[in-house]
């Protein structure tokens, strides 16, 4: 497989700029709604996303997901965190956090490709800790209303002295790795 080859199955238009951003590239797009599986297992939840995008598109295609875990609430709302924020937004996230001693959290990202026989899967790490809300610019091709590492909470040449206030993660070790 290769990356032209894919269709980046997204409706969401930031994840599509931040997509492009990572890999430098165009990405050849479909904005889908797909049945979501809902578990805590960000893995499966990709593997049905692109599964369930292939059945309906017929065409190679790549998927994403995102989980936000919480240490102190034994690593949820993991893939859930889409239903968390848009029930207690960013700053409730924090909140939540704030209840624990143990503040520390790991946003985890899996991007994952098929063709219908073959596979690729690409993950990536950064552990952090949750840290109380204060005004901060919003992302380069980020909003406000999705919780972002401290280093990616920084200013961007496109920020307009516009702040809103969001949750951060105070940006720990990240790894990039492959799954097998």
């Amino acid at each position: 497989m290769q990356l032209a080859e894919l269709l980046f199955v997204t409706s969401n238009q930031g994840k599509l700029r931040e997509a492009e951003a990572v890999l430098g590239c165009r990405l050849a797009h479909r904005g889908l709604e797909l049945d979501e599986l809902q578990s805590l297992e960000l893995e499966q939840v990709v593997r049905h996303k692109a599964a369930e995008a292939y059945r309906l598109l017929r065409a190679p295609v790549l998927v994403e997901d995102t989980s936000l875990e919480l240490a102190g609430l034994g690593g949820f709302p993991g893939p859930l965190v889409r239903w968390l924020l848009a029930s207690v937004g960013p700053a409730g996230i924090c909140r939540i956090a704030g209840c624990f001693e143990n503040r520390s959290a790991t946003a985890r990202c899996i991007a994952f490709a098929t063709d219908g026989v073959a596979e690729a899967v690409g993950a990536g790490v950064v552990a952090g800790t949750i840290v109380e809300s204060r005004a901060v610019a919003p992302a380069s091709g980020g909003t406000a209303s999705s919780p972002r590492t401290a280093a990616a909470a920084a200013p961007s040449p496109r920020w307009r002295r516009r702040r809103r206030t969001r949750s951060r993660i105070a940006e720990g070790p990240s790894r990039h790795s492959e799954i097998p």
